[in-house]
């Protein structure tokens, strides 16, 4: 008997939302890194002392010389996944340079 890929019909399928926004876009760019060169995250975790490599295939943030992996970008508040954030009205500040 072959197996179905799909759920079935009574349990709903759950989608996460995948995509991000920039709100502040001025001087970041969207990079995939190639190599395996050891490259930090410039921002350290809640509770670590130490700065996180990026990996190869990651989706980072670059502006300048700084480097944020996604989920530091979206603590930071400069990514988010609201996408109705151009709709809030008054406009946030952007978010600190470190």
């Amino acid at each position: 008997m072959e197996e179905s890929l799909t759920p079935p019909s009574d349990e709903p399928a759950v989608e996460f939302e995948r995509r991000v926004y920039v709100p502040h876009y001025e001087g970041w760019t969207a990079q995939i890194k190639t190599s395996w060169d050891k490259d930090y995250c410039y921002t350290k975790n809640p509770g670590e002392d130490y700065f996180h490599l990026l990996l190869c295939g990651e989706v980072y943030l670059v502006n300048a010389e700084e480097r944020l992996c996604l989920n530091c970008a979206k603590r930071r508040g400069v990514i988010t996944d609201d996408r109705l954030y151009w709709q809030r009205g008054v406009r946030r500040a952007p978010p600190p340079a470190f």
